[in-house]
């Protein structure tokens, strides 16, 4: 009976010492069976042996880790997504059109300001997939399959210049490629692309030539007049003192050329960058319009043209820099007389519009050719018509008179036809106390 007891009490025991064994045997064989940590810590039963305890901190220390990995995890996948998101805006808010193509020059991303270049709407049409050489030979209007950059080079940095046609004008593309290294450098890594509209760079680049060449001109032939002439007086050459006086007068008059487009120049860049201030004053635009006329009048008389002024009986008066204003029809007015044939008419027409007062002035003279009407007020413009390169000009007298016209808060516009003659017309508001 005791021996029986024994055994019992024995077996009972090897039972509650194995026990936890056999648990950890069950969720180690769990572990085995599944990657993920899914095992539940060992409650032990009356007491705690060590390997229940190492068992359960064993499971804890998993269990933490795992949770520490998942959240690292989230955090590296958050980081990613700001970091697109922040990459995105960056390329958005650029002005340059910029594109990454594969090496089969297809796009894998590209940013609004492509999209705007392209004329294209990225709400409704996509770019991604599509061959970036098609979508600009599409936008110059090249015949699809021209290679719009050379393919021989596709190692180096390549940029060309395209030209793309727009409704009555065109407009400069560059295109930058540049390509991109791929983890093995035996292979291409694909390229990036930089798309700028270089129009207006290629506008001024345009003006500042034909602007040293204007000045060149309008600098060289009156020099050239002073240097002939002062060297004939002082080599001693011309005894008659009649001819001397009329050397004299030649070189004063190239002086007072020189000085007027020098003057003309200064006053209209002083006026393009707002370094003009306006000296105004309450003026009487009848009498300043007649003073005006009357300065110019002499001019008329010498070409025999019939000159008209029409004014109302009673003109307001306008708070204006009564001397610029007067510059500006003078040389409206003298502009007319240059370029009316002798025998032609010039009329100033002067009325009052609903807050406005319109000065019109009127030529029988040669004329604009239409495509020339829209240039005819740009600095150093001169029409490429002969009878306009037969008279002297600096190509400043009507740019000189918009700006002026302008500053008042008013507006310079032209009207002609060609081989009948030319209207320019300012109107200004009227302020007048």
């Amino acid at each position: 009976m005791i021996a029986s007891l024994c055994v019992a009490l024995g077996a009972w025991a090897a039972w509650r010492t194995l026990k936890p064994a056999r648990a950890v045997e069950q969720q180690l064989h769990r572990f085995v069976l599944s990657p993920v940590v899914a095992a539940e810590a060992v409650i032990p039963s009356d007491g705690v042996t060590p390997l229940e305890t190492g068992w359960n901190r064993l499971v804890q220390h998993l269990r933490s880790s795992e949770e520490a990995h998942g959240l690292s995890q989230r955090l590296e996948v958050a980081m990613l997504k700001y970091r697109q998101r922040q990459g995105e805006q960056i390329l958005n808010a650029l002005t340059d059109g910029i594109a990454v193509t594969d090496d089969a020059q297809r796009i894998t991303c590209a940013n609004n300001a492509l999209y705007s270049i392209l004329h294209l709407n990225p709400e409704s049409e996509v770019l991604l997939g599509d061959s970036i050489e098609l979508a600009l030979a599409r936008e110059a209007g090249i015949e699809p399959g021209t290679r719009i950059l050379d393919s021989d080079h596709l190692r180096h940095r390549v940029v060309r210049e395209i030209a793309c046609p727009r409704d009555n004008s065109s407009c400069t593309l560059r295109v930058c490629r540049t390509p991109l290294a791929a983890e093995h450098h035996s292979a291409q890594g694909g390229f990036v692309w930089c798309v700028r509209d270089v129009t207006q760079q290629k506008l001024a680049d345009k003006m500042r030539d034909q602007f040293v060449n204007a000045a060149t001109h309008e600098l060289r032939t009156p020099m050239a007049n002073i240097k002939a002439y002062a060297e004939t007086l002082a080599l001693g050459e011309v005894d008659d003192v009649e001819q001397q006086k009329m050397f004299c007068n030649v070189i004063n008059d190239e002086v007072t050329r020189l000085a007027r487009f020098i003057d003309d120049l200064l006053h209209l860049s002083r006026m393009e960058v707002g370094a003009t201030t306006l000296q105004l004053q309450v003026t009487d635009m009848g009498r300043l319009l007649e003073e005006t006329a009357a300065k110019v009048r002499p001019q008329m008389l010498q070409k025999n043209l019939q000159f008209e002024i029409e004014l109302p009986g009673k003109l307001p008066e306008l708070i204006v820099d009564k001397d610029k204003l007067a510059v500006a029809v003078i040389n409206l007015l003298g502009n007319a007389a240059k370029y009316t044939p002798d025998g032609g008419s010039v009329q100033m027409r002067v009325s009052l519009p609903k807050d406005t007062l319109q000065i019109d002035v009127e030529d029988t003279g040669i004329g604009i050719a239409a495509e020339e009407i829209p240039k005819v007020l740009e600095k150093f413009y001169r029409s490429s018509d002969p009878r306009v390169y037969g008279e002297t000009g600096s190509g400043l007298g009507l740019s000189l008179a918009q700006e002026i016209v302008r500053l008042h808060g008013g507006t310079l516009s032209v009207a002609s036809e060609l081989n009948k003659g030319s209207r320019f017309t300012i109107v200004l508001p009227v302020t007048a106390e």
